[in-house]
């Protein structure tokens, strides 16, 4: 064996003789030599092929996402179905202050809670109130933004302080003008790619190209009042050391558009099959034939050249249908069936094949992708939760870069006016060491639409075991089921229940003065009655 493993690495006995081997070594085995290489993810040379490194080309990318968007089916259902799962009608808030950092007793703050987000909701759900146009609410100005962040990258989000109601109005701007004067450094700041950025690397301002050619500088933040002016909302994640947003599409750009040309091309064969029902077959006698260069045109007659000059009419019947037929055939000449292939047998596994890659990537079950359920409930379950967690992680992403900072300025707008009352708050504002008052105020949670249970009534005995076990409390577990705030949940049920016991106290009363059965009979009799006045005025209606 020794002896096999010298010959087949070059060595003779001679030169295993040569080898240097430790004292310790007890084999006379001649091991291979270790060469070094630097680790570069080759497991052969050239195996991982061509190393890239990219430079962002923003405007193709945004114009071409803008393209597929507008006539590639997979791409808008991409698209939708993100924007209906992750926003849906806009997410909503729940304010959730932190009562032991405010020095408030447990629970002392929940009546507090439910006045701000109703005040919000007010603001939210009020036409026009939060548009910088005059013609969104809040929840449609979400879906808005997280279209032109997916479809562009990224979408510049400016606010305005309303004169009349001192709140903050939102103001859309393209990512596809937010562009540079010119890239480089400034005398102390650098701007690249639109975005201006201090020493630190944050983003201070933002340059938009406007109508005339010209640059106007938005600053991230108001230079006096230090709030919030401007910032972008990113479609997608970002590197450590890019400003822009890339958008949701690019990586799947030119597969979505080879798929596209596929489906393209097996349509317009199944239509090709449909039109053309046979071809004329020239025999050998048969110098000439119909031109197929020119393309097929629909007539009732055909003036037709034979081979040796002469003229002749052609009729054509198409009975009102697809599949076009040649009378009058000259001698030598034969029909001959088109192909009845069909459509390509191959696309159907081909697009589910594509569709399953791009759902993966996008962390989206391929049934919910395609709306095509058909697995089992186990299955079905698995998905829906896999996806949840997407939705918890992209719902809490997006509210922290759109609703949240749009709800920092409304409350501070709210408690200026002192329209809503928050101890310390705007003392906090200036002083930077009362972070924890500022923070606390603040803090919330961002709900979005909760997607019904394929079995409710598993779902529910689960929670309500969980509930009744200590493992999960009834706020949550009204959220996850059904999307509502339990406290309102409960607020609402005490109505209701005051409303049944109101109108079942004359039933009762009823009962107890002339018994049960007399109170039943006594309510068929004015059921009957009631019925059959109301038999009598449809029929006076009807004959005026």
């Amino acid at each position: 064996m020794v002896g096999l493993w010298n010959r087949l690495w070059g060595r003779d006995e001679s030169a295993r003789n040569a080898v240097d081997i430790s004292a310790s070594t007890t084999s006379n085995m001649i091991y291979p030599p270790v060469v070094s290489h630097d680790w570069t993810g080759d497991k052969f040379l050239g195996g991982f092929g061509e190393t890239k490194a990219y430079d962002m080309d923003h405007w193709t990318l945004r114009a071409r996402s803008a393209q597929l968007y507008r006539e590639n089916t997979y791409a808008r259902g991409l698209i939708s179905r993100l924007l209906t799962n992750v926003i849906n009608t806009g997410l909503t808030l729940e304010a959730t202050p932190d009562e032991e950092i405010l020095g408030f007793e447990p629970y002392a703050l929940a009546d507090w809670s439910e006045t701000v987000e109703n005040r919000f909701g007010v603001y939210a759900k009020t036409l026009g109130l939060c548009d910088y146009q005059d013609k969104r609410t809040f929840g449609a100005l979400q879906r808005q933004i997280e279209l032109e962040a997916f479809v562009s990258g990224d979408v510049l989000v400016v606010l305005h302080i309303d004169a009349a109601t001192g709140l903050p109005k939102i103001q859309m701007v393209s990512g596809g003008v937010v562009k540079s004067p010119h890239d480089g450094v400034m005398r102390t700041n650098k701007i690249k790619h639109g975005v201006e950025l201090d020493k630190r690397g944050r983003q201070v301002a933002y340059w938009v190209e406007q109508e005339d050619n010209t640059y106007k500088r938005i600053p991230a933040w108001g230079p006096r009042s230090g709030r919030r002016v401007a910032w972008l909302v990113y479609g997608n994640d970002t590197r450590l050391d890019e400003v822009r947003g890339e958008p949701l599409l690019s990586i799947i750009l030119q597969s979505l558009k080879e798929v596209d040309r596929y489906k393209d091309a097996a349509l317009r064969k199944a239509n090709l099959n449909a039109i053309l029902a046979m071809f004329i077959k020239q025999g050998e006698d048969k110098l000439g034939s119909l031109g197929m260069g020119g393309g097929a045109t629909r007539k009732d007659t055909l003036e037709v050249t034979d081979g040796d000059g002469s003229a002749r009419t052609v009729q054509m019947d198409a009975f009102g249908q697809p599949g076009l037929i040649l009378n009058s055939l000259a001698p030598g000449e034969e029909p001959t069936p088109h192909s009845t292939a069909g459509t390509d047998v191959n696309f159907a596994p081909f697009e589910a094949a594509m569709i399953n890659a791009i759902a993966w990537s996008y962390e989206v079950p391929p049934e919910i992708l395609t709306l095509a359920f058909s697995n089992n409930y186990s299955a079905s379950a698995a998905a829906i939760n896999e996806f949840k967690m997407f939705l918890n992680w992209k719902r809490t992403q997006y509210g922290e870069s759109l609703p949240q900072i749009i709800y920092t300025e409304w409350f501070t707008s709210e408690v200026l006016s002192q329209r809503i009352e928050a101890r310390g708050f705007l003392e906090s504002l200036r002083d930077p060491s009362k972070y924890d008052i500022y923070g606390a105020w603040l803090l919330t949670d961002w709900s979005g639409a909760i997607k019904p249970s394929t079995d409710i009534l598993k779902q529910a005995n689960g929670y309500q075991k969980m509930t009744e076990n200590g493992w999960v409390t009834n706020a949550r577990a009204c959220r996850e089921l059904t999307g509502m705030k339990h406290s309102k949940v409960m607020a609402q049920l005490a109505r209701e229940n005051q409303l049944k016991a109101a109108a079942a106290r004359p039933m009762l009363e009823l009962q107890k003065e002339f018994g049960t059965q007399d109170t039943e009979a006594a309510l068929r009799v004015v059921n009957d009655i009631a019925a059959t006045v109301h038999d009598i005025a449809e029929g006076a209606q009807e004959n005026g």
